[in-house]
Protein backbone atom coordinates (compact mmCIF):
# COMPACT_ATOMS: atom_id res chain seq x y z
CA UNK A 1 0.00 0.00 0.00
CA UNK A 2 1.43 3.20 -0.87
CA UNK A 3 1.34 6.12 2.25
CA UNK A 4 2.47 8.57 0.03
CA UNK A 5 -0.83 9.14 -1.80
CA UNK A 6 -1.95 12.30 -1.13
CA UNK A 7 -5.41 13.97 -1.83
CA UNK A 8 -5.44 17.50 -2.57
CA UNK A 9 -8.70 19.01 -1.45
CA UNK A 10 -8.87 21.94 -3.74
CA UNK A 11 -7.77 19.80 -6.85
CA UNK A 12 -10.59 17.18 -6.15
CA UNK A 13 -13.09 20.52 -5.43
CA UNK A 14 -12.28 21.95 -8.69
CA UNK A 15 -12.87 18.60 -10.75
CA UNK A 16 -16.15 17.65 -8.59
CA UNK A 17 -17.67 21.56 -9.24
CA UNK A 18 -16.76 20.90 -13.37
CA UNK A 19 -18.54 17.64 -13.45
CA UNK A 20 -21.10 19.32 -11.54
CA UNK A 21 -21.03 21.94 -14.23
CA UNK A 22 -21.58 19.21 -16.70
CA UNK A 23 -23.68 17.17 -15.32
CA UNK A 24 -26.77 19.46 -14.62
CA UNK A 25 -28.74 18.19 -11.68
CA UNK A 26 -25.59 15.68 -10.46
CA UNK A 27 -25.60 16.23 -6.52
CA UNK A 28 -21.58 15.87 -5.11
CA UNK A 29 -20.38 16.13 -1.84
CA UNK A 30 -17.01 16.23 -0.92
CA UNK A 31 -16.04 15.23 2.90
CA UNK A 32 -12.06 16.06 4.40
CA UNK A 33 -12.69 13.79 7.15
CA UNK A 34 -8.97 14.45 8.28
CA UNK A 35 -9.94 18.56 8.76
CA UNK A 36 -13.74 18.23 9.33
CA UNK A 37 -14.31 19.76 6.13
CA UNK A 38 -17.14 19.50 3.46
CA UNK A 39 -18.45 21.01 0.30
CA UNK A 40 -21.28 20.47 -2.01
CA UNK A 41 -21.93 20.54 -5.36
CA UNK A 42 -25.42 20.68 -7.41
CA UNK A 43 -26.25 22.76 -10.27
CA UNK A 44 -29.41 23.19 -11.68
CA UNK A 45 -29.05 25.54 -14.68
CA UNK A 46 -25.43 22.99 -15.55
CA UNK A 47 -23.48 24.19 -18.21
CA UNK A 48 -25.37 28.39 -17.63
CA UNK A 49 -24.39 28.34 -14.24
CA UNK A 50 -21.09 27.10 -15.25
CA UNK A 51 -20.69 30.38 -17.66
CA UNK A 52 -21.76 32.70 -14.34
CA UNK A 53 -18.77 30.89 -12.68
CA UNK A 54 -16.54 31.64 -15.59
CA UNK A 55 -17.82 35.53 -15.94
CA UNK A 56 -17.42 36.05 -12.34
CA UNK A 57 -15.01 38.65 -12.23
CA UNK A 58 -15.74 39.99 -15.24
CA UNK A 59 -18.71 42.33 -16.52
CA UNK A 60 -20.81 40.30 -18.45
CA UNK A 61 -22.18 42.14 -21.62
CA UNK A 62 -25.65 40.75 -21.78
CA UNK A 63 -27.50 39.61 -18.28
CA UNK A 64 -28.50 35.97 -20.03
CA UNK A 65 -26.27 33.54 -20.33
CA UNK A 66 -27.03 32.04 -23.99
CA UNK A 67 -27.64 27.75 -23.67
CA UNK A 68 -28.98 25.43 -26.43
CA UNK A 69 -28.86 21.88 -26.88
CA UNK A 70 -29.65 19.30 -29.38
CA UNK A 71 -29.04 16.03 -30.00
CA UNK A 72 -28.37 13.58 -33.83
CA UNK A 73 -27.13 10.59 -34.56
CA UNK A 74 -26.69 9.55 -31.05
CA UNK A 75 -24.56 12.91 -30.06
CA UNK A 76 -26.01 15.25 -27.59
CA UNK A 77 -24.51 18.62 -27.46
CA UNK A 78 -25.15 21.49 -24.80
CA UNK A 79 -23.52 24.84 -25.74
CA UNK A 80 -23.60 27.91 -23.40
CA UNK A 81 -21.78 31.26 -24.02
CA UNK A 82 -21.83 34.94 -22.59
CA UNK A 83 -19.26 37.44 -23.67
CA UNK A 84 -18.11 39.82 -21.07
CA UNK A 85 -16.14 43.19 -21.31
CA UNK A 86 -12.70 41.80 -21.21
CA UNK A 87 -10.26 41.00 -24.10
CA UNK A 88 -9.67 37.65 -23.49
CA UNK A 89 -11.19 34.34 -24.66
CA UNK A 90 -12.02 31.36 -22.18
CA UNK A 91 -13.47 28.45 -24.20
CA UNK A 92 -13.52 25.60 -23.05
CA UNK A 93 -14.54 21.68 -24.78
CA UNK A 94 -15.60 18.56 -23.32
CA UNK A 95 -16.45 14.92 -24.41
CA UNK A 96 -18.18 12.44 -22.38
CA UNK A 97 -16.85 14.80 -19.25
CA UNK A 98 -13.60 14.74 -20.26
CA UNK A 99 -11.51 18.35 -20.62
CA UNK A 100 -10.47 18.14 -24.26
CA UNK A 101 -7.83 20.20 -23.83
CA UNK A 102 -6.04 20.30 -27.31
CA UNK A 103 -9.37 20.70 -28.75
CA UNK A 104 -11.01 19.01 -31.42
CA UNK A 105 -13.93 18.51 -34.22
CA UNK A 106 -16.53 20.03 -31.53
CA UNK A 107 -14.86 23.18 -30.89
CA UNK A 108 -13.73 23.36 -34.78
CA UNK A 109 -17.41 23.41 -35.49
CA UNK A 110 -18.43 25.38 -32.74
CA UNK A 111 -15.61 28.04 -33.72
CA UNK A 112 -16.83 27.71 -37.00
CA UNK A 113 -20.45 28.30 -36.31
CA UNK A 114 -19.83 31.07 -34.11
CA UNK A 115 -18.06 32.90 -37.07
CA UNK A 116 -20.72 32.48 -39.92
CA UNK A 117 -23.59 33.36 -37.74
CA UNK A 118 -22.09 36.29 -36.23
CA UNK A 119 -21.45 37.66 -39.60
CA UNK A 120 -24.36 36.68 -41.37
CA UNK A 121 -26.67 38.23 -38.32
CA UNK A 122 -24.03 41.88 -38.47
CA UNK A 123 -24.34 42.20 -42.40
CA UNK A 124 -27.99 41.39 -42.37
CA UNK A 125 -28.57 44.05 -39.73
CA UNK A 126 -25.86 46.58 -41.54
CA UNK A 127 -23.80 46.45 -38.74
CA UNK A 128 -20.52 45.60 -40.48
CA UNK A 129 -20.54 49.18 -42.58
CA UNK A 130 -17.23 50.58 -41.15
CA UNK A 131 -15.55 47.71 -42.05
CA UNK A 132 -14.08 46.50 -45.08
CA UNK A 133 -14.53 42.84 -44.77
CA UNK A 134 -15.81 40.43 -42.36
CA UNK A 135 -15.62 39.86 -38.99
CA UNK A 136 -12.30 37.56 -38.29
CA UNK A 137 -13.26 34.43 -35.63
CA UNK A 138 -10.65 35.74 -33.37
CA UNK A 139 -12.24 39.62 -32.93
CA UNK A 140 -15.67 37.57 -32.69
CA UNK A 141 -14.05 35.00 -29.54
CA UNK A 142 -12.68 38.10 -27.90
CA UNK A 143 -14.33 38.38 -24.59
CA UNK A 144 -16.01 34.96 -24.87
CA UNK A 145 -16.95 32.82 -22.33
CA UNK A 146 -17.66 29.62 -23.72
CA UNK A 147 -18.17 25.87 -23.13
CA UNK A 148 -18.70 23.46 -25.15
CA UNK A 149 -19.87 19.43 -24.19
CA UNK A 150 -20.55 16.62 -26.32
CA UNK A 151 -21.52 12.99 -25.09
CA UNK A 152 -20.35 10.68 -27.72
CA UNK A 153 -20.87 6.54 -27.95
CA UNK A 154 -17.54 5.93 -29.10
CA UNK A 155 -15.23 8.62 -28.69
CA UNK A 156 -11.37 8.45 -30.57
CA UNK A 157 -9.21 10.71 -29.05
CA UNK A 158 -6.17 11.90 -30.74
CA UNK A 159 -3.18 14.54 -29.93
CA UNK A 160 -0.10 14.44 -27.70
CA UNK A 161 -2.26 13.84 -24.47
CA UNK A 162 -4.91 11.95 -25.91
CA UNK A 163 -7.60 15.24 -25.20
CA UNK A 164 -8.40 16.17 -28.62
CA UNK A 165 -11.43 14.91 -30.00
CA UNK A 166 -11.12 13.20 -33.58
CA UNK A 167 -14.78 11.61 -34.53
CA UNK A 168 -15.51 14.01 -37.55
CA UNK A 169 -19.53 13.76 -37.93
CA UNK A 170 -19.34 15.92 -34.25
CA UNK A 171 -17.81 18.96 -36.30
CA UNK A 172 -21.03 19.01 -38.43
CA UNK A 173 -23.76 18.56 -35.64
CA UNK A 174 -22.24 21.11 -33.56
CA UNK A 175 -22.00 23.45 -36.43
CA UNK A 176 -25.30 22.86 -37.88
CA UNK A 177 -27.04 23.37 -33.68
CA UNK A 178 -24.73 26.07 -33.17
CA UNK A 179 -25.49 28.21 -36.33
CA UNK A 180 -29.49 27.72 -36.14
CA UNK A 181 -29.45 28.23 -32.11
CA UNK A 182 -27.23 31.36 -32.13
CA UNK A 183 -29.16 33.19 -35.48
CA UNK A 184 -32.26 32.24 -33.25
CA UNK A 185 -31.03 34.05 -30.38
CA UNK A 186 -29.17 37.12 -31.70
CA UNK A 187 -33.04 37.74 -33.92
CA UNK A 188 -34.63 37.44 -30.72
CA UNK A 189 -32.17 39.99 -28.51
CA UNK A 190 -31.47 42.91 -31.12
CA UNK A 191 -30.06 44.75 -27.92
CA UNK A 192 -27.43 42.59 -27.15
CA UNK A 193 -26.62 41.34 -30.03
CA UNK A 194 -26.22 44.71 -31.18
CA UNK A 195 -23.59 45.35 -28.06
CA UNK A 196 -21.82 42.09 -28.79
CA UNK A 197 -21.06 43.07 -32.93
CA UNK A 198 -20.32 46.23 -32.04
CA UNK A 199 -17.41 44.81 -29.12
CA UNK A 200 -16.72 42.38 -32.21
CA UNK A 201 -16.07 45.85 -34.69
CA UNK A 202 -14.02 47.47 -32.14
CA UNK A 203 -11.75 44.33 -31.88
CA UNK A 204 -11.20 44.23 -35.77
CA UNK A 205 -10.34 48.01 -35.94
Amino acid sequence: KDESLTYDFSTLANRFRELAFLNKGLHITLSDERVGKKTEFQYTNGLAEFISYLNQSKKPLHSNVVFFAGEKDNVAVEVALQWNDSYSESIYSYCNNINTIEGGTHLIGFRGALTRTTNNYATQKNLLKDLKTNLEGEDIREGLAAVVSVKVKEPQFEGQTKTKLGNNEVRGIVESLVNDKLADWLDRNPTPAKLIITKCVEAAR
